[in-house]
């Protein structure tokens, strides 16, 4: 036997990685049951591939000795590192993920009986409060609320303090946050960094070994490097951050990025971690120039709602998974694959995925998990979805995000469901409404959004479910005085129909 194995897994490709510390050497494994195990988007296989082959390369620059193994799954790569190499102890960073960290866990007792010790290390550069910090701040809580927790964090992190107090005397400028797309300025755009020669390699890999994957694999424009990823950092700060808080919830046709970050993608993989984003933003806002509103805004999505989205999915799992709170079993339509849809907003926000991998929030909340809700998808299936085409999606975020967001959970993350009508999308979209088949304006009809319709319909069906959330109060009065409910229920119910009829195979975990 001899030495320390360092375990590293492709989504925690820290700079400072602790694993690395007293290791002899590094195992990195590429496993092909994972990456065959969905449709992955092209993009998502793209950056994952090679974000690992150019951390391993650095490894071995630094003098590293790397095992990065292809191998047809994990098992077999881990046994054959064990056979050539020995290791007295393996160490690891926990995997984020529910099924791989009880996998991990459950090695123990088979790697001990080869006389093998496995290390795990808490410390994790990916989150800044750990899922143990996370479950003692919730307990005895009878409703987990973000809002309380960003303050905690904030407090016990001391962004944008003052002392005990907030800066500007405020928590929250949200409602500062939600101006229109009538107000959006044009923003800079998004950095393109062109693929070196590893990363087209892996461009043509996947082309002819992934045939069926999502999307489009180029153009390809993302950071696969730590250098790559702080630069990308700092280009969002100089030129985007200054707008990203006033127009955070705007939506645009004509530009899918606007003032976002789409920093995700890096750190749910470990190429930047949420402190470096968060002490970027402080450092410039104490530099003056960025509007509290923005630096507020974006602190507030690292420390607050990521970390929130991590806590309440280690709390529930793996219960969490199997919730489904409206009992809504319907597929995903077959557009949601394709974009072939009358629906200007659904329709540009799959081909913006199709392109990118990517959108931002509002988009997937209020666009597609909306959509999601009020036509009654399967909460299993949409998850399988949003897990396949985003290049950011993991199954940490996705739980909570979408069905949390579905509230198929009852209630554990968010404190309502997040439904609206054609209204909503009208006033925070430019590019969408305007220029749609369908009226935003009408409920009934073959030309009135089918936003309407299924969103009445939803509170009606669910009218005895929703009366319990006081949230939902205001909303549920308005219901009472519809004196088209039941043209609106037939319409909704018909619309339904016809996109279950239409849907794609099921491209789940066995695709």
């Amino acid at each position: 036997m001899s030495g320390t194995t360092a375990l590293i897994f492709g989504t925690q490709l820290y700079a400072d990685q602790p694993a690395l510390h007293g290791a002899d050497r590094v195992l990195m494994v590429e496993s092909a049951a994972r990456l065959h195990s969905r449709r992955w988007h092209a993009q998502k296989l793209i950056f994952v591939l090679s974000a690992m082959r150019h951390y391993a390369q650095q490894l071995r620059e630094r003098g590293i000795l790397v095992d990065y193994r292809r191998a047809p799954n994990f098992e077999t790569a881990l046994q054959a590192h064990i056979a050539e190499h020995q290791p007295e102890c393996i160490q690891c960073v926990l995997p984020h993920e529910y099924a791989a960290d009880r996998i991990m866990r459950r090695r123990t007792e088979q790697l001990a009986a080869q006389g093998i010790a496995l290390r795990f290390i808490n410390d994790d550069p990916a989150f800044l409060c750990s899922r143990e910090v996370f479950a003692a701040w919730a307990r005895g809580k009878r409703q987990l609320v973000l809002e309380n927790f960003y303050r905690w964090q904030r407090q016990r992190l001391g962004y944008l303090m003052d002392g005990a107090q907030p800066v500007g005397g405020r928590w929250n400028f949200d409602t500062e946050n939600r101006q229109g797309a009538a107000t959006l300025p044009p923003a800079p755009p998004l950095p393109f960094i062109a693929p070196d020669a590893l990363t087209q390699s892996v461009i043509e890999e996947v082309r002819r070994d992934f045939p069926h994957a999502f999307g489009a694999p180029e153009p390809f424009r993302y950071p696969v490097t730590h250098t790559q990823a702080e630069a990308w950092l700092e280009r969002f700060i100089t030129e985007r951050l200054a707008n990203f808080g006033a127009w955070e919830d705007a939506m645009s046709a004509d530009d899918p990025f606007l003032f976002h970050s789409v920093l995700s993608l890096l750190l749910n993989v470990g190429l930047l971690t949420p402190r470096q984003a968060a002490d970027a933003a402080q450092r410039a806002f104490e530099g003056g120039g960025i509007p509290l509103q923005s630096a507020e805004g974006f602190i507030r999505q690292i420390i607050g709602w990521r970390e929130f989205i991590y806590g309440v999915y280690w709390l529930y799992m793996p219960a969490y998974a199997q919730h489904n709170y409206f009992e809504h079993h319907n597929p995903v339509p077959d557009f949601f694959w394709s974009g072939e849809t009358p629906m200007r907003c659904l329709a540009e926000t799959v081909r913006t995925i199709q392109r990118h991998a990517y959108t931002h929030h509002i988009p997937r909340l209020m666009l597609l998990v909306n959509f999601g809700n009020l036509a009654a998808l399967d909460p299993d299936k949409l998850t399988d979805w949003f897990m396949s085409v985003y290049i950011d999606a993991y199954d940490w975020v996705m739980q909570p995000n979408v069905r949390g967001f579905l509230y198929a959970d009852g209630g554990k993350m968010a404190t309502k469901p997040y439904v609206a009508s054609a209204a909503y999308i009208k006033k925070m979209s430019r590019g969408y409404c305007d220029q749609c088949y369908y009226d935003a304006d009408q409920r009934v009809g073959e030309r009135a959004c089918p936003f309407n319709a299924l969103y009445w319909d939803f509170l009606a069906r669910h009218a005895q479910k929703l009366t319990k959330n006081h949230r939902m109060a205001l909303i549920l009065k308005g219901l009472a005085r519809r004196d088209d409910l039941l043209a609106i229920q037939a319409r909704a119910e018909a619309l339904r129909r016809a996109w279950s009829a239409q849907s794609a195979a099921d491209f789940g975990d066995d695709a």
